[in-house]
């Protein structure tokens, strides 16, 4: 069996302060995103109060 021959990686190139920060941003437009799809299940539940007095 002979393997394949992989192809050369490309050299990456330095990530500039620009990239870092679109990449951040959309990343966090993201979560925003899912936040609020998840709305109203990621809201605190809230429990009943019981009366003690009528017992």
């Amino acid at each position: 069996m002979t393997k394949a021959k992989q192809p050369a990686k490309q050299p990456t190139r330095p990530k500039s302060p620009e990239d870092e920060e679109a990449k951040r941003k959309a990343e966090d437009d993201y979560l925003d995103e899912a936040l609020e799809e998840s709305f109203p299940a990621s809201d605190p539940i809230a429990p009943p109060k019981f009366d003690d007095s009528k017992n």
